[in-house]
Order: C-alpha cells, then structure tokens, then sequence
C-alpha cells in the first residue's frame, strides 16, 4: 500500500464542500474542523502540490474569521475597560464544517494557538504558489488574527489538548510567534501591507517571554506560571506539543542548547519502546497512547537536525500502523501509560478515531521532509 497516495486521497475525500477539513469521519466527537490540525491538514496538502484544497480551507477560515470579527473588538474594549470576560467570548478553536461555532461540548473553546498556526500556513501556501492576487483576498482576516493575538497571547488560556485554561503554554506562544513571524516575513517582501512596527514589537515579546519564563534548565517547559514561577506544575515540562515550539515557530534557533534540551527531553521521556510517541507522561486519554501525528513530527524534528536515520524510523513505525484501508488513527493501544483509563474512555466514545486526518497530514509532512517523493 502507498501511504503517502492514500494519505493524501483521504484528506481530499473528508474536504468537506465549503473546504473544512472534518477532524475525523468516523468519530462523532471530532465531526469538527479544528482551525490547528485544519492548518497543518492544509499545509500537508500544499506540501503535495494539492494547492486547490489547501486554498479550499484557508478561504473557509477566513470567511469564518470574518464572521465573529467583531469578537476581536468587544475582547479589546472588555480588557480596556478591565470586564470580564468568558471562554465564548473569544474566537473559537473549532466549528462545524459549515463555519459555526460549536458551544455543545465541555472542551474548552479559547485557544489561540490554531490561529497563530493558520498565519504560518497561509503564508506558507503564498510562499509555495507565489500567488499575491490570492493573498491580497485574505489580507483582511490575516491582519485581523494578527490584531487578536497581539490582544489575547498572554491570557491564560486551554493548551492544544484541550486541558489547563488557567495556565499559559509555551506551544500556544510559540505558535502565536510564529504566525506573526511569517506575517513580518511577507510585510518585509512587500507581499503585505500591514504595520511592520507592531507585528515585530509582538514577536520579540513573545520570544522574551518565552526565555523568560517558559525555560526550566535550559529547556522549554510546557506551562508558563509568571505569577508562580516556582510552582511544581511547570516542572513537569516534557510535552510532546513543544515539538511545534522547534518546528514550524523555531522560537530559538534550531541549533540552539534550549532547542536541544528540549528535543532529546522528548526523545529520552516520551517515545516508547515501540517507537510511537506520547503526548506526556501522566497522559490517561484512552489509557495514553502512542500518537501517529506526534512520532511524525518528531521525525520531522529529527529530520532537520541531521538525524535522518530516527525519522525514517518514525515514518517505518508510522507505515506499520495503518490498517487495510491505509487509515491511520489518532493513537496506537500498545505499551499505555495508563491502561486502567482505557475500557473507560471506549465505553463512554468508543473507538479510537480513525481515520484522523491530522495523522495523515503528519505523515505526508515527514514523507516529503525526508524527499521520498
């Protein structure tokens, strides 16, 4: 089987017709698009030179921001004013595939860190085509998302996993720097034509904070506590999410110590002795499994600091993982972390989500990173 043909006809196959990317088909949970795992869906199509579909969701997600602009606004005057405010308030972190906001679960609704994701992608999808036209038709909503973060990144908020809304996360920042660095990008190319002043002023505060306080023994931690910043919490630091902290956002050089720490923490703490990789230690979602999106991304990682021969073994492990349909899940039942939680969560959702589109899109990222194609 071709996973990599098969990867990319899957994601194509569960577009939705107004170009959302459903998180997974088959899991009624997930009957959603998430505007992170949609961004690095859609950057993974454009990887494969399926430019259209890619285009499909980055002009969904701008309609959709341009829908609940006006949030961004009453966000800015309640903080001005020193109002409360709530989680509904905020742009939402995933919609139905027909761009409404979805309020019927418990998960929390404010998180940043897609958006941030989505600036990168779409500036990645002009850099790849080369298509200013196109660009200039979703300036508006770029530069509204570079006016929310600039307004929401140090509120605390729920990190990618849906957990700790009273906590910052450094994955969250880092994703949040990145887009503003790919906007900065284009700005200094004349392919945009937003306020090059702010968006660095943003960026550098970011990045300071990070160093600041997101860095526990020369490596990155995966909460922020600038009020506590001895508080037991951050020193549990290993977290696969800070993969996207190294790679897209690379918020210290690639090469550098803290970058190092960080990815060997990972590798040392996190990766089983099959091969997969957790999301962290104390993980008891379905029992705490090895996920398919993070070992990709780890060989992505390892890929772009020369250690070719780990990340082709994440890929091979990747391979073995799909069943006959050349479906991909969320996560792998073996070697749990905490297999007394498993029975739990299958009676109460059933089975693991499979196929989940993010998976694939990891997949194809590793795949083309490592020029197999």
């Amino acid at each position: 089987m071709d996973l990599y043909q098969s990867s990319i006809e899957i994601i194509r196959q569960f577009q939705s017709p107004e170009g959302a990317y459903v998180a997974s088909p088959n899991f009624s949970i997930y009957h959603y698009s998430w505007m992170r795992d949609s961004s690095y869906i859609a950057y993974a199509m454009d990887l494969a030179g399926e430019h259209n579909s890619a285009r499909r969701y980055y002009l969904w997600a701008a309609n959709v921001i341009e829908k609940h602009k006006n949030k961004i606004f009453f966000i800015k005057q309640a903080l001005n004013h020193a109002r409360p405010l709530n989680d509904e308030n905020f742009l939402f972190t995933r919609y139905t595939l027909a761009g409404s906001e979805d309020s019927s679960s418990k998960w929390g609704n404010f998180q940043y860190d897609g958006y941030g994701t989505w600036l990168w992608a779409v500036c990645e999808h002009y850099l790849m085509t080369g298509d200013r036209k196109w660009l200039l038709s979703v300036e508006e909503s770029l530069n509204l998302i570079v006016e929310y973060l600039q307004t929401v990144w140090r509120l605390p908020n729920f990190d990618c996993w849906e957990e700790n809304p009273d906590l910052l996360h450094s994955y969250s920042i880092a994703s949040a720097y990145c887009g503003l660095r790919s906007v900065f990008k284009l700005i200094q190319e004349g392919a945009l034509n937003l306020d090059p002043i702010t968006v660095k002023r943003s960026m550098e505060e970011m990045r300071a904070f990070i160093a600041r306080y997101g860095v526990i023994n020369e490596k990155l931690t995966k909460h922020i506590r600038p009020d506590l910043p001895e508080d037991p919490v951050r020193r549990d630091s290993a977290d696969a999410s800070l993969l996207g902290a190294v790679l897209p956002a690379e918020i210290f050089p690639m090469d550098h110590p803290i970058m190092m720490n960080t990815i060997t923490s990972i590798q040392k703490e996190l990766v089983s002795s099959d091969g997969g990789v957790y999301r962290y230690r104390n993980d008891t979602y379905y029992g705490g499994g090895q996920w398919i999106l993070l070992t990709a991304w780890l060989g992505w990682v390892e890929s772009k600091i020369g250690q070719d021969d780990l990340a082709v073994k994440r890929l091979i492990w990747i391979e073995k993982q799909a069943d006959e349909n050349g479906w991909l899940p969320e996560q792998v039942s073996n070697n749990l972390l905490a297999p007394q939680f498993y029975a739990e969560w299958l009676k109460n959702w059933g089975g693991i989500a499979k196929p989940l589109l993010w998976s694939h899109a990891m997949y194809i990222i590793l795949f083309k990173t490592l020029n197999l194609s």
